[in-house]
């Protein structure tokens, strides 16, 4: 099959517009952006190769890719998370570490379903003209272009995986979709988890008189949380016990969950980790909270899910 063609286009005096198809949903597609391990098989022109990979996947998320190429060359690129919607749009800033323009740019990836496949347009928007312009003056679609056709092989194994573990004789793949989350007031519930743990609100949505679900995903994770109004099984307010969130971090989370007023425990070493780490409060390290209505929440660092 013929790789798609990138489509480069310049909308304004300052972007760049680049758009591609792809023979994958919109979910694999924001995998490969967003995923570490998969970033890696795929980012970056012939002959050059992502060495490192950090990403803090929420908004004000820190993110950094360091790249080497065919004769030595290093490049190193990073911004900062403005928008994380998944699977439909990721916005960022980007800056380079020697780069050849001034400012900072912001990259915006938009995500669209489209023939059985996605769409994606991703729009860079530089500081001024001059930069614009530099920036054309370099290969830029042919280096594009042949790092998306790694992303088609990256895209096609994943197809390829998900029809193998769907088939008949192989074990069904159970995803954990919704917790739900007993609460007395669902807007003070909403409040705590989306402004003060910082969880996405999926949707806020009235279904009939006296009915109300509101479904949030903590970033980064697969699975969702849901409150509501005569839409949850009878269960008492505060009686849900044990969840449990992971973070790379736990001294970062830790800080987080204080400045946003969160009344969290001191960080606790439960037991000794298994293996050698190379920070001691992997898989041992916690912090517990509970939300307003009583519900209990640990956090647990296990680096090993998050980037290299």
């Amino acid at each position: 099959m013929t790789p798609s063609r990138v489509e480069v286009t310049t909308p304004t005096d300052r972007e760049i517009v680049l758009a591609r198809h792809f023979g994958a949903p919109p979910k694999l597609v924001f995998a490969a952006l967003t995923t570490p391990d998969l970033l890696r098989r795929w980012y970056g022109a012939r002959g050059w190769n992502l060495v490192s990979c950090q990403i803090d996947l929420r908004v004000d998320g820190a993110w950094r890719y360091v790249s080497e190429g065919p004769n030595g060359e290093r490049m190193v690129q990073s911004g900062v998370y403005r928008l994380v919607d998944p699977p439909r749009r990721l916005v960022s800033t980007e800056r380079f570490d020697d780069q050849s323009y001034e400012g900072e740019s912001i990259v915006s990836h938009h995500l669209a379903e489209r023939d059985g496949g996605t769409k994606l347009t991703t729009t860079v928007r530089y500081s001024s003209q001059a930069a614009r312009d530099t920036v054309l003056r370099y290969p830029m679609a042919r280096g594009v272009g042949e790092s998306y056709q790694r992303l088609d092989v990256v895209l096609a194994e994943s197809l390829t995986s998900r029809k193998e573990t769907n088939r008949g004789d192989q074990p069904m793949n159970w995803t954990l979709e919704v917790v739900v989350v007993p609460v007395s007031d669902v807007d003070r519930a909403k409040e705590f988890y989306a402004d003060k743990l910082g969880f996405n609100v999926d949707h806020d949505t009235v279904i009939g008189e006296g009915k109300r679900i509101v479904q949030l995903t903590p970033p980064g994770s697969g699975c969702s949380v849901v409150i509501g109004e005569a839409v949850v099984p009878p269960m008492e307010p505060g009686s849900l016990k044990g969840l449990q969130l992971v973070v790379p971090d736990i001294r970062k989370a830790h800080a987080q969950l204080v400045e946003r007023g969160v009344d969290v425990t001191d960080i606790q070493v439960l037991g000794e980790s298994p293996t050698p780490t190379p920070d001691p409060l992997d898989n041992v390290g916690f912090v517990f909270f509970s939300d307003p209505d009583g519900n209990s929440w640990g956090v647990q660092q296990i680096s090993s899910r998050a980037a290299a």
